[in-house]
């Protein structure tokens, strides 16, 4: 029997806190500063791996939707670059992850050169604007449900847990 994900990160979680920790020195601020990011860092991981790709597919069909909203708005210079990237983002295996975050990075690429236009030699239309607004209100919410256990959220208490913010999008 193999032990599953949660077994796993709760005992490197033990390993840290109960072996390495401990048999630092006093003075190495520094490593058990790091050790405890690395703590950290495995206890948002614990509550995030079950649906990562559900999130990464969500955050792909949210860009997917803006570049979509772009595409009649761009600078005729983009539009092959941002079909391209759509048509790839529409083909990438939804069960993927790796495949779901290089389309999110590629698209999301061209996306960026689109809105930067040219270190601002290019304007944007005003209706993608207001896509790029509408794009960022959907898809905040969902990251800082994604990141809330990091604590730095004013009002993380308000948010959704990841668990409801995964099946909203269902």
């Amino acid at each position: 029997m193999l032990p599953d994900i949660d077994l796993r990160i709760d005992n490197m979680l033990k390993a840290l806190e109960q072996v390495v920790i401990p048999a630092l020195p006093s003075g190495e601020r520094l490593a058990r500063d790091q050790v405890n990011l690395v703590i950290g860092h495995l206890r948002m991981m614990k509550d995030q791996w079950r649906f990562a790709v559900k999130f990464e597919a969500g955050s792909l069909e949210n860009m997917m939707r803006l570049g979509d909203e772009l595409a009649d708005q761009v600078d005729p210079i983009y539009r092959q670059s941002l079909a391209d990237a759509l048509s790839v983002a529409r083909n990438t295996d939804s069960d993927d992850q790796k495949a779901l975050a290089t389309a999110i990075h590629d698209l999301g690429s061209v996306i960026d050169r689109i809105i930067l236009g040219e270190d601002g030699r290019l304007a944007l239309a005003p209706a993608a604007f207001a896509a790029i607004i509408d794009y960022g209100h959907r898809q905040a919410r969902r990251e800082r449900s994604w990141f809330a256990a990091t604590g730095l959220d004013p009002d993380r208490a308000e948010l959704p847990t990841i668990a409801q913010t995964m099946s909203a999008a269902s």
